[in-house]
C-alpha cells in the first residue's frame, strides 16, 4: 500500500510544474496531512455536535480510521499525524465553532464527503494491489 495517500493527493494538487520530485512530494505529502486535518475537524464536530449517528457514525469512523492508518504508513509514522489530530481538536472545541449550526456545519460536511471519497480511493487502489 505504499504511496497510497500521495497517489490520491495527487487528484487534490492543481496541476502545476514542479522543479523536481523531491517538491512534488513535499507538496503532496503536505496537501495529503492538510486535508486529514479536515476529516479529522470533522470527526471532532460530529463528536460535539452529534450530525450522524449510529450505523452512519460507525461508517464514518471505519472510514477515518482507514485513511489514518494509510497515511501513517504511506509517511511511514503514525506520530505525525498526532498534532494534526491535536490542532483540529483544538480548533473544534473554540467558540465560534459552538452553534453547530451554519459554517460549523458546512465544515463538518466537507470533512465528513471528503472522508467517504477518500476511503474510497483507498480502498479501490488496496483492492488492485490485492489482484
Amino acid at each position: 500500500m505504499k504511496h497510497i495517500i500521495l497517489i490520491i493527493a495527487i487528484l487534490l494538487l492543481p496541476t502545476k510544474a514542479f522543479s523536481n520530485e523531491n517538491e512534488l512530494q513535499k507538496r503532496l505529502i503536505a496537501s495529503a496531512l492538510e486535508e486529514y486535518g479536515k476529516v479529522a475537524g470533522a470527526w471532532y464536530l460530529n463528536e460535539k455536535c452529534n450530525y450522524i449517528k449510529n450505523e452512519e457514525k460507525s461508517k464514518f469512523k471505519d472510514n477515518v480510521a482507514l485513511i489514518t492508518v494509510a497515511l501513517a504508513k504511506d509517511l511511514a509514522s503514525p506520530k505525525l499525524l498526532y498534532p494534526i489530530q491535536n490542532s483540529a481538536k483544538n480548533i473544534i472545541e473554540k467558540p465560534k465553532y459552538s452553534d453547530c449550526k451554519g459554517k460549523t456545519k458546512d465544515i463538518f460536511s466537507y470533512g465528513y464527503n471528503h472522508s467517504i471519497n477518500w476511503s474510497n480511493q483507498i480502498r479501490i487502489l488496496q483492492q488492485k494491489q490485492s489482484d
